[in-house]
């Protein structure tokens, strides 16, 4: 009895572990097809496959598989795998997170189940360590949405050579070469490619060294990217790969080792069967920038590699509708945007004309007028300010130290006259010197007026600003003054004011200043531009916003000679004369000039499209709707229209309407280079 128990219970066991054994070998078997067809992709140290039950991300539980090796392709066991799918704040609803943690399955499988809470995009990133090495990847994800697309930390692999040492598949279609610069770089996508073959500069039998150097777009080195290189011979010589010499290359292409040195240069050895034709495909990708393929034709006997892409006859070029900078020796698609690029001929590039028959031209709305000698004038208007006369100011400062009596002049604005007093002070000082000079006086008075000493005594007053009025005074009085008057040099007003009344002021402090403003200035600020046309002596008319009724004449007295840097404007003065005082100092002021220009070429503003330092006008030819480009040099600008100085002949046809249009045409189709 209890050996038919026995016996039950191992075949109820044997049952189970079979029919698990096989819902998992079918769930193993559909997760590897998928894992198959899924996108890979790489960092510098893993190369990922991520794949999701059903291929689709859904509400609810999900279940995903990844797929981790190393640069050779080696499975990468016990890795540390992290991740969060997080769907963003909306209003006022928070965002929401769900954790992703991978656990391993078998050597370099992983498997993690999440639960997605509603519809919407769930960006995934995911965090992998093993032993030093650690990448973070971000995907873009949503529920219903079929795959994930990086977004960071790593690129797709897709359409790049596998990265097996023991075989290598030549790419069956070139990628686009973007042409060879002036430096002997080939561009090629957000790279610039360069290859150099050392020792006797020649394609030979057996071992070739050379360097390829890779840039970016700005002309700076990238160093420690992935660059690979494939020989393949035209003539399908067999091909092995360096150090496996009895592994045949795949697909006849054998893979070169590169070694990264400095200066973005990586060093390597081709080595090549006999004599022959062979195609070399130059492989580089980086995180930053993506990935690009050159395509590279060579003999041996030979020092020169050519692009494999071949341009058809009569084509320039190939370039991109909306970035006309792309350059392109065959079709392909445009590396900024994608969209695919359309071909240039050699015919448009040389002459730059296109045609535009007249239907389209009265679609765009296109109009003309004629370049023509004119006689015009050019107004300029300055915005400035009234400033006092300068040269009529004067400071008024004593050389001692002193206390003021009885302030005169108190108020700004107040008006004196020549000789009037304008206050009174007290210098224990000057009190001394006058009594020093009395008692001199009166010592010497034998001597004469002429006796040196009395005339130093006397001077030493004249020095300290006392009149000669103030001594005479003080020799008939026979007593110092105790507050001596100080009076006005010149006539003017007020316009600053230091001192009051009891106030100590310090010897060489300015106590008033006076200014005449009976004549006034005006300073204006000018465009740096408009200078050539002003001239000192130059006539102009000033009007004042407060005194719209009233316009003055007056004449450029001085230019001054700096530009200020933030503006870029410079000073002009000019002097009015102000006997009614009507003209205050800092009223604002607006300054009119009218400069004749002579008999000079122009055409209408709308007819210059302004690019950078860059002046293009677009002429009719009149024949079969035909519009040529031309680069121009303006000049002056005035009422609507702009001086032509190199370009253009009188009685030319000129585009004033529907440039820009045009200019788009021009763009694709001749790609001129001042575009």
């Amino acid at each position: 009895m209890k050996q038919r128990l026995l016996v039950s219970i191992i075949i109820i066991l044997v049952v189970a572990l079979s029919y698990f054994s096989y819902v998992y070998r079918s769930s193993t078997d559909a997760f590897t097809q998928q894992m198959n067809d899924a996108k890979e992709y790489r960092t510098d140290d893993y190369h990922i496959a991520i794949a999701f039950k059903d291929d689709l991300p859904a509400v609810g539980n999900n279940t995903a598989i990844l797929r981790l090796r190393d640069t050779k392709g080696n499975p990468i066991p016990e890795a540390k795998i992290r991740g969060q799918a997080e769907m963003a704040a909306m209003g006022s609803m928070p965002s929401m997170r769900a954790p992703v943690v991978f656990n391993e399955v078998s050597p370099g499988i992983y498997t993690a189940e999440f639960d997605l809470a509603m519809r919407g995009e769930w960006p995934l990133k995911l965090q992998i360590s093993k032993d030093n090495k650690s990448a973070d990847l971000s995907f873009d994800m949503a529920t219903g949405r079929s795959g994930l697309t990086i977004s960071g930390g790593g690129v797709s692999m897709a359409g790049e050579m596998p990265v097996n040492d023991n075989q290598a598949t030549f790419p069956s279609t070139p990628a686009v070469n973007l042409g060879l610069n002036k430096q002997g770089f080939y561009t090629v996508g957000k790279y610039l490619i360069n290859v150099a073959l050392l020792e006797n500069a020649k394609l030979r039998q057996g071992d070739n060294p050379l360097i390829i150097t890779v840039q970016d777009r700005q002309n700076n080195a990238l160093n420690n990217i992935d660059v690979r290189l494939l020989v393949k011979s035209a003539l399908e010589q067999p091909m092995t790969n360096p150090g496996a010499e009895d592994t045949p290359a795949q697909d006849n292409a054998a893979l070169v080792t590169l070694l990264p040195s400095t200066d973005g240069r990586y060093h390597g050895t081709i080595v090549l069967p006999q004599a022959g034709d062979y195609d070399f495909a130059i492989d580089v990708s980086s995180e930053l920038l993506g990935h690009g393929d050159l395509i590279l034709t060579g003999q041996t006997g030979s020092s020169e590699l050519h692009a494999a892409t071949a341009t058809p006859a009569g084509i320039s070029h190939y370039t991109c509708s909306m970035h006309t900078s792309v350059r392109a020796a065959a079709p392909g698609s445009c590396p900024i945007c994608g969209m695919d690029l359309v071909p240039v001929s050699k015919q448009q590039t040389q002459s730059g004309v296109i045609s535009i028959d007249a239907r389209r031209r009265q679609l765009i709305g296109v109009k003309t007028a004629t370049a023509e000698y004119r006689e015009l004038s050019k107004s300029i208007t300055a915005v400035g300010r009234i400033a006092y006369d300068q040269h009529s100011a004067s400071e008024i400062n004593l050389k001692f130290d002193t206390w003021i009596g009885e302030l005169k002049a108190d108020f700004i604005g107040a008006r004196v006259e020549r000789g009037q007093v304008l206050f009174t002070v007290y210098s224990p000082e000057l009190l001394s010197a006058q009594q020093e000079y009395l008692e001199t006086r009166g010592r010497l008075a034998s001597r004469g007026s002429d006796d040196s000493l009395l005339k130093a005594a006397r001077s030493r007053l004249s020095l300290w600003n006392i009149s000669s009025a103030d001594i005479r005074a003080l020799e008939q009085r026979g007593r110092p003054i105790e507050f001596l008057p100080i009076y006005a040099e010149k006539s003017g007003v007020v316009v600053n004011k230091s001192i009051v009344s009891g106030s100590y002021a310090k010897a060489g402090s300015t106590l008033l200043q006076l200014a005449d403003l009976s004549t006034v200035w005006v300073e204006a600020e000018v465009y740096e531009a408009d200078l050539p046309l002003l001239e000192k002596g130059m006539s102009a008319t000033v009007s004042m916003q407060n005194l719209s009724d009233r316009e003055y004449s007056a004449k450029i007295d001085y230019i001054y000679p700096s530009v200020n840097p933030l503006t870029r404007t410079t000073r002009i003065r000019l002097i009015l004369d102000n006997s009614d005082g009507e003209l205050r100092p800092d009223m604002y002021a607006q300054v009119h000039f009218s400069r004749k220009l002579g008999k000079r070429l122009w055409v209408p503003d709308e007819a210059v499209m302004i690019a950078g330092e860059t002046r293009v006008v677009f002429v009719d030819l009149g024949s079969e709707g035909k519009i040529k480009p031309v680069l121009v040099n303006t000049g002056q600008r005035t009422k609507g229209w702009i001086e032509i100085t190199e370009g253009l002949s009188g009685g030319e046809q000129v585009i004033t309407s529907g440039n820009f249009l045009i200019a788009a045409e021009a763009k694709l189709k001749t790609g001129i280079a001042q575009w």
